[in-house]
């Protein structure tokens, strides 16, 4: 049993790009084909551009010899019905001799199955807050008036991740409630479709929840998931603790009537663990939740890893379940250099996701952007640390300073470390260090912690020994300290710590002893 699937892909710097090209033509007069994004059990969907408003429409292509092709109709009003921005909005449907053609709205970003492809599976935080979203698109369909809209076919590559906002799309198999109790046919996709669906069970809104769970499920493990011998579902060791699992497994039970009764009552129990997650968060980064932080990055010199830092925190922080984005201050092209490494493109706004990662490319200090949406903004400025972090720093609410740990790279860190302005909620980091440099350092400005970044090679993969330092840096930049938290993060790396001169002990906490 396997259901359409639709996946909308970021364009290049002139449009968006998706699946292969076509020849150049015109529908209607107006719609200028562009690509072929994707085909379906029923019909094709290319990208078209409007040629008088200049903007891109998504168009569904169905032949009218099709069986479904009334289904097809349906799913034009249903679509028409709900109004909402995770939801694609209908323009118009329009005939030829031999096909019939629904206009949408294009969304672009990456669809959920791309992100776990990328990331392998998201953080407990992250699903949280994609799986409240989803929830909340649901009850959307589930409310609808006069009559509920099942949707019947919830799976990750129909849903997209645009800005951290979550769409639905493609409505294949959607009916309205009324009509589920007659349905003939039915579809679905194999490890997302629930026990009923293959059977002559009666469907409703408890057949959408089963799927919201096995979505989950796949969020945080990377797979679908497979019940063993007893009906009951398991879980890798390590990946899912005990409250993300109990609530998948209320969802995924094959009894109906075991599950959860509405999207509403999933959603409510989603969103308890959200609050503890945010309790945790203000336990370790102090009162108050990060909801607008700005945090600017530079090295001493190039070579620093500045780069490599600066991605590694926006990561980190994303996994912490922040909407979190990289943003390029500098002229290396780094950014554009990764995504031509993996063929991503840019959205409207310039942004590129880049293994489930939003990232910005410099564009140059002539060009005005957008404001973009994502509240939380760590910058690299490569090399510039007077820019970043001097005594005439542009505006942040936290300043982090890498430096180079060699020999070779002395002068510039000794520069740097002198040279950095008195700034509340400011770090540094060395990277590399080499033992040479030993007590020849010069002492940072008061107020300044210092830490040492353990080698990791994949910025966008850290491990845990990186990540404590950057929970440890963010403790230090948000200024939102508490008692001995720094002396507890790094007591597994306490030897490492031994060795280094005193002030550097004592700023990440590792005995002076």
């Amino acid at each position: 049993m396997k259901g359409t699937i639709l996946e909308c892909v970021y364009g290049d710097d002139t449009g968006p790009k998706g699946g292969g090209r076509i020849e150049a033509a015109t529908l209607f007069g107006k719609y200028q084909i562009c690509r072929e994004l994707g085909r379906g059990r029923s019909g094709t969907v290319f990208l078209a551009k409007h040629l008088d408003l200049e903007e891109y429409r998504a168009i569904k292509r169905v032949p009218k010899s099709c069986a479904d092709y009334e289904q097809f109709r349906k799913e034009a009003l249903i679509l028409k019905s709900i109004r909402h921005p995770g939801i694609p909005i209908v323009y118009d449907l329009m005939e030829s001799a031999d096909y019939s053609y629904m206009i949408l709205e294009f969304l672009s970003g990456n669809s959920i199955y791309a992100l776990v492809s990328d990331m392998g599976h998201l953080s407990k935080a992250m699903t949280v807050r994609y799986g409240i979203q989803i929830c909340r698109l649901v009850c959307i369909l589930h409310s609808a008036r006069p009559t509920p809209i099942l949707y019947l076919d919830l799976q990750p590559k129909n849903l997209l991740v645009c800005c951290d906002t979550v769409k639905l799309i493609d409505f294949d198999h959607s009916v309205h409630l009324h009509e589920a109790e007659s349905m003939t046919k039915r579809y679905g996709t194999v490890g997302y479709a629930a026990p009923e669906q293959y059977t002559g069970e009666v469907l409703d809104e408890r057949t959408d929840i089963y799927a919201i769970g096995a979505v989950l499920y796949y969020m945080l493990t990377g797979t679908y998931p497979d019940k063993n011998w007893n009906g009951t579902v398991d879980f890798p060791r390590g990946l899912v603790d005990r409250s993300m699992a109990n609530v998948i497994r209320r969802c995924l039970r094959s009894d109906k009537a075991g599950r959860y009764q509405s999207a509403e009552q999933l959603c409510d129990a989603l969103e308890e663990i959200r609050r503890k997650l945010e309790r945790e968060e203000r336990r370790i980064w102090g009162s108050g939740q990060i909801s607008s932080l700005t945090i600017a990055v530079a090295g001493s010199g190039p070579g620093a890893g500045t780069t490599h830092i600066a991605m590694g925190l926006t990561a980190y922080l994303r996994k912490c379940g922040l909407s979190a984005m990289y943003e390029e201050r500098n002229e290396s092209g780094a950014v554009r250099q990764f995504a031509s490494c993996i063929s991503a493109g840019m959205d409207e706004a310039g942004i590129c996701m880049i293994q489930g990662i939003p990232m910005l490319p410099f564009y140059g200090n002539a060009v005005k952007l957008e404001a973009n949406p994502y509240p939380v903004v760590v910058r690299d400025y490569g090399s510039d640390w007077r820019t970043c972090c001097g005594e005439q720093a542009d505006e942040a609410d936290g300043y982090l300073l890498i430096c180079g740990g060699k020999p070779w790279e002395w002068n510039n860190t000794r520069e740097a470390v002198s040279g950095l302005g008195i700034h509340p909620g400011q770090a540094i980091i060395y990277n590399h260090f080499c033992r040479q440099l030993y007590g020849r350092l010069p002492g940072p400005a008061r107020g300044t912690d210092c830490f040492l970044m353990p080698e990791h090679s994949n910025p966008l993969r850290s491990g845990k020994e990186a990540e404590k330092i950057y929970e440890a840096v963010m403790v230090s930049l948000t200024g939102k300290r508490t008692g001995g938290i720094l002396r507890k993060l790094f007591g597994k790396i306490e030897r490492r710590m031994r060795s280094l001169p005193g002030w550097i002990r004592k700023r990440t906490g590792a005995p002076l002893g």
